[in-house]
C-alpha cells in the first residue's frame, strides 16, 4: 500500500513540476509578447505622429503650390496684356512711319516708250525738274537742255535722283542723313549731271533737240547774228 502510495505521490509532484515549468515559460512568453506589443505600440504612436506631421507639411505645401499657380496665372495675364500693348505700340509705330516715310515710286519701263508709267513718270519728273531741280541747283541744272524728255537716258538718271532726293529731303533729317545728303551732292548729282550734260551736249549747242546719232547740222544762222564781213 505504502510503495503504491509513493508512486501515485510521485507522479503528481511530477505534473505539479512540469505544470509550473509550463506556467513559466508562459508567463515569459507573455511578458515578451507584451514587452514587444509596447514597442508596436510605440512605433505605431510614432508612425502616426509622423503621419500626421507629413500630412501637415502636405497641406501646407499644397496650400504654397495654389497661391503660386494663382500667382503665375496673374504673371501670365500681365505678360498677355504687355505683349498685346506692345504689338499695338508696334503697330502704331509702323503705321506712322509708314506715314512719315517717303514711298518709292516703282521704276518706269524706260525701254518701252509708249509705256503710260513712262509718261506719268516724265510728267513727275517735268514738276520736279521745274520746281526744284533748275531753281536750286545752279549752273548743273543749265547743264541740262530743254529737250532733256526726249533723251532716255536723262530719262533714267532724272528718275533715280528724283527718288533719292525724295528719300533725302522729305524725311526727318538726323547726323546719318546728313552726312548721306552731302555725299549725294558730291558724287550722285555731280555724276549724273556731267553724263546728262554729254547726253545733251549736242542739243545745246544746236539749240534744237538732237537724236544721237543724227544729223547735227546746225540751225540757219539769224541774219541778225551773222557775222560782219
Amino acid at each position: 500500500m505504502n510503495g503504491l502510495s509513493g508512486s501515485g505521490d510521485d507522479g503528481t509532484v511530477a505534473a505539479v513540476l512540469r505544470l509550473a515549468d509550463l506556467a513559466g515559460k508562459i508567463e515569459q512568453v507573455e511578458g515578451a509578447a507584451s514587452r514587444r506589443f509596447d514597442e508596436l505600440a510605440r512605433d505605431c504612436a510614432a508612425a502616426h505622429d509622423q503621419v500626421s506631421g507629413l500630412t501637415t507639411v502636405l497641406g501646407g505645401l499644397t496650400g504654397r503650390v495654389d497661391e503660386i499657380d494663382g500667382q503665375l496665372a496673374e504673371v501670365t495675364g500681365l505678360l498677355d496684356r504687355m505683349s498685346g500693348q506692345i504689338s499695338t505700340l508696334t503697330e502704331s509705330d509702323r503705321g506712322a512711319d509708314d506715314q512719315r516715310g517717303y514711298q518709292v515710286n516703282p521704276p518706269p519701263p524706260w525701254w518701252k516708250p509708249d509705256d503710260q508709267r513712262c509718261q506719268d513718270t516724265a510728267d513727275r519728273l517735268a514738276d520736279w525738274v521745274q520746281d526744284v531741280y533748275r531753281p536750286v541747283y545752279g549752273y548743273l541744272a543749265d547743264l541740262l537742255a530743254p529737250c532733256w524728255q526726249e533723251h532716255p537716258l536723262c530719262l533714267a538718271y532724272l528718275d533715280v535722283l528724283h527718288e533719292a532726293w525724295c528719300l533725302l529731303y522729305l524725311q526727318q533729317r538726323d547726323p546719318k542723313m546728313v552726312v548721306a545728303q552731302l555725299d549725294w551732292l558730291n558724287r550722285s548729282l555731280l555724276q549724273a549731271a556731267e553724263v546728262m550734260a554729254n547726253e545733251t551736249k549736242r542739243c545745246r549747242d544746236l539749240t534744237r533737240h538732237c537724236d544721237p546719232g543724227t544729223d547735227a547740222t546746225p540751225f540757219p544762222v539769224s541774219p541778225r547774228l551773222s557775222p560782219r564781213r
